[in-house]
């Protein structure tokens, strides 16, 4: 998340030429009011893990608007600051058939998924240890858990907003769209064709961890609810991703693509399902994970490149499509009432090149076309085929109907890896993500190994289930035909004698064996946590930096620790260690600032003062406290503060301070092991300091830093997209009133004139090396002269291009 970002004021708004310029399309009529969309420079990223992934709140993932320079930031940046993107951008589609049976799509023209005119509808950030996240409590203390989603709204009714939700990852963004804004509406779109809207609002989250092993992984969730009056049929999901893999400003970087399916596939033993029918009835069982990840790689025989691949994970089911037995009364009717299909398999993944035409390869304008192409009817290309610029479609359903009110979901997983090879395992994390974490938080009271007793999640029986409102059929709960399917007979056994038939309703919830399979649902487990398989860590400090007179001073707070001595992250096996220091001072870079590993570690303060430097001694007691965690005090930034005093006066320079923990391993299985863990590693480029000189500070004497200048040294700036004006030097020791710093060729020839204002009792004026007809300066000798009404002072410096 772009720091930038966070302090954004809410009531920034969009105004309607900044909609025209994001699509390059006309405005069919200028509504009086608009939508906040965050797609400006410096908007929402995911960046907790070691990537950085654009999130919007126009249904879009990635940055389309880089290329007409309306946002410089990455669009799924792997590694973080590296300059290297494995996607141009993704866009989310739902199709539908309107009440009049017209087949419609939302998605596809970017903007026609929008936010409302509410100001605050922007994109939301929510990170680990903020108020009202914990997983099963009752946060708000209204009797109930979890029950609100962050999406700045009162899903409760009890006057509070976001109070009390599951938070899933390290970080969460958030945000809340329609497709039936007048502004999507009235917009004219690219092909002519007006937007008709099904009536859907969409929640959507991205969100990411630190942790190793699992930073290399963005989930995504879209929430789609039909909030309309009237009935959306044959419903479809999809993302349309634009694939790639590519340097940030290399033009023709994503035309050497192309699409390949990698497959994954782990199976795994677990304890053997005994079932009593008379006698054991003994399988094996195992559970398997597999499927395919889809990526745009280069070609066999290129440079071995970073990769990114899109997983599905999963979509809505009902389970009343699984109930297959006609024999018992209602099932038919009650079968055909399902609205979603029986289990999440029902993905698929086209491929397209856009530099083709519609039809012929290339994806489609339309929205009847795009209903093809959800459908897999719409013709595309082959996968690894001529290296080229490929795109992709993911597709679930069909979802038989969306009622009003009725709500379905799917959720993908972005994951970025060094290799190809990679790609498999993080896959398949990124599934086991998915299915969470399983809990056994109910007694399991039910008969030991009775084929026929379920509760609490035994005997085969894995879903508590209970019907929607309206339906209501008789079935047997406990499919006695699995026994003779799959199981083993001890000696003289007789196996079921015996058929259930029981009644299900709305308001009676029953443990049923409904994937007939022992297996599953044999262990207990009666509550799930999705997203969540290890314990998030603290965020980094609040923090901030400032420069004086050859020294920077940086500043921060004490919220890791009251964060996690409160128990909203952690576990009992880790403990607060301290805190790490980084300075960059390496400026080569592709993006706005550099990789995480061209900064340098420049101190590590210890808890526990074992070694190296101690907390204890940059502590400041009189610091205030500004607020709490749940009763911890938390104290203002410069509780602790650290003073650089081997920086350079007219030289850029950042910093981040992280906090770490050590993970102290059960002494019964590796006993002594301790393990580092690191929060997110934040930077923020808007955030750098400069050392400078007070006016008048050294006599009177007036020098230039860099001197000489030397354009390929570290500590040069480069010019990127979003930071172009970068190079410069500065002048230094400026007298303590108004001035004017002129710059001539050893010719005479006057190239640059500044005045500057020392009266404050700045000392320091920088130059851009442009002339001042707008051009680059050469290199060179160069003089300068400062005149003010008390002194004159002429000097000289190189440049070095």
């Amino acid at each position: 998340m772009s720091p930038p970002f966070r302090r954004r004021a809410l009531a920034v708004v969009a105004t309607w030429a900044a909609c025209v310029a994001a699509c390059g399309a006309l405005c069919v009529l200028a509504p009086p009011a608009f939508a906040v969309m965050d797609i400006e420079d410096r908007g929402p990223v995911l960046h907790a893990g070691r990537f950085s992934l654009r999130v919007s709140n126009v249904g879009v993932l990635g940055n389309p608007w880089f290329v007409n320079g309306r946002s410089y930031d990455p669009s799924w940046e792997f590694p973080s600051g590296s300059g290297h993107e494995l996607l141009g951008h993704a866009e989310l589609w739902v199709g539908g058939l309107t009440g009049s049976g017209e087949r419609r799509v939302s998605g596809g023209p970017m903007l026609e998924w929008r936010p409302t005119l509410e100001p605050d509808d922007r994109v939301r950030l929510t990170v680990a240890g903020d108020p009202g996240g914990r997983w099963n409590v009752d946060d708000d203390g209204d009797g109930r858990v979890d029950e609100e989603i962050v999406n700045g709204r009162d899903d409760d009714g009890d006057g509070l907003v976001d109070e009390d939700f599951d938070m899933p990852a390290q970080e969460l963004l958030t945000a809340e769209y329609t497709d039936d804004t007048r502004e999507a509406i009235q917009y004219g779109y690219d092909g002519g064709e007006q937007h008709v809207p099904l009536g859907l609002s969409v929640h959507q989250e991205a969100f990411t961890y630190n942790r190793p092993g699992l930073d290399g992984i963005a989930c995504v969730r879209f929430v789609v609810t039909n909030h309309s009056a009237h009935t959306v049929r044959d419903l479809r999901l999809g993302l349309y991703a634009d694939l790639d893999s590519r340097g940030r400003n290399e033009g023709a970087g994503h035309l050497d693509d192309a699409v390949a399916r990698i497959p994954y596939s782990r199976v795994v033993p677990k304890p053997e399902s005994a079932i009593n029918a008379g006698g054991y009835w003994r399988k094996p069982c195992f559970e398997r994970t597999q499927g395919a990840a889809i990526a745009a790689a280069p070609l066999p025989g290129q440079a071995n490149v970073p990769i990114g691949a899109i997983v599905p994970l999963s979509h809505t089911t009902d389970p009343l499509a699984t109930f297959t037995n006609d024999v018992f009364p209602g099932v038919r009717e009650a079968r055909a009432a399902a609205r979603a299909p029986a289990y999440d398999t029902t993905f698929h993944v086209y491929s397209y090149s856009p530099g083709l035409p519609p039809g012929q390869g290339g994806p489609p304008s339309l929205d009847r076309d795009r209903w093809e192409a959800l459908e897999g009817r719409w013709p595309g290309v082959r996968d690894e085929t001529l290296p080229q610029d490929v795109s992709v479609l993911v597709s679930c359903g069909p979802f038989a109907y969306l009622a009003p009110g009725q709500s379905v979901e799917f959720s993908v997983a972005f994951v970025a890896a060094s290799t190809r090879d990679s790609i498999p395992a993080l896959a398949i994390t990124a599934r086991d993500l998915q299915r969470g974490s399983r809990f056994n938080m109910l007694p399991d009271t039910a008969k030991a190994g009775a084929w026929f007793a379920g509760a609490t999640g035994v005997n085969g029986h894995e879903t508590y289930y209970e019907p929607p409102e309206g339906i209501v059929f008789s079935y047997d709960p406990h499919c006695p035909q699995k026994v003779y399917d799959d199981y083993t007979p001890d000696p003289l056994t007789q196996g079921p004698s015996i058929s259930f038939e029981i009644e299900y309703r709305h308001g009676k919830p029953i443990w049923t064996d409904l994937d007939c399979d022992g297996c599953t649902g044999n262990d207990g487990v009666d509550r799930t946590r999705p997203w969540y398989l290890l314990s998030l860590l603290p965020p980094p400090p609040a923090q901030r930096a400032s420069a004086g007179d050859s020294y920077a001073r940086i500043e921060w707070n004490d919220a890791p620790e009251a964060v996690l001595a409160s128990g909203r992250v952690g576990d009992s096996g880790l403990r607060f260690a301290g805190y790490k220091l980084y300075r960059l001072s390496d400026w080569r870079r592709d993006g706005l600032l550099p990789p995480p590993e061209r900064w340098q570690r420049l101190a590590v303060f210890n808890a526990d003062g074992a070694s190296g430097a101690t907390l204890a001694g940059i502590t400041d007691e009189s610091s205030p406290v500004t607020g709490d965690v749940d009763g911890i005090p938390v104290h203002a930034i410069g509780r602790y503060a650290f003073v650089d005093s081997t920086v350079h006066d007219g030289f850029d320079y950042s910093y981040v301070v992280t906090s770490f923990l050590r993970a102290h391993a059960p002494y019964d299985t590796l006993p002594g092991y301790v393990a580092e863990l690191e929060s997110s590693f934040e930077p923020d480029f808007d955030a750098r300091v400069v050392p400078h000189v007070a006016a008048g500070a050294r006599g009177g004497n007036v020098w230039v830093a860099p001197n000489p200048y030397r354009a390929s040294a570290p500590w040069d700036r480069p010019a990127v997209p979003g930071d172009v004006f970068t190079k410069h030097v500065d002048f230094l020791g400026l007298p303590r009133e108004r001035c004017t710093v002129r710059i001539y060729t050893l010719a005479g020839d006057l190239v640059a004139e500044i005045p500057h204002d020392g009266s404050s009792g700045d000392g320091q004026a920088s130059w851009n090396l442009i002339s001042r007809n707008g051009q680059d300066v050469a290199s060179g000798v160069y003089l300068f002269v400062v005149d003010s009404a008390s002194r004159h002072q002429t000097g000289r410096f190189v440049i070095m291009r």
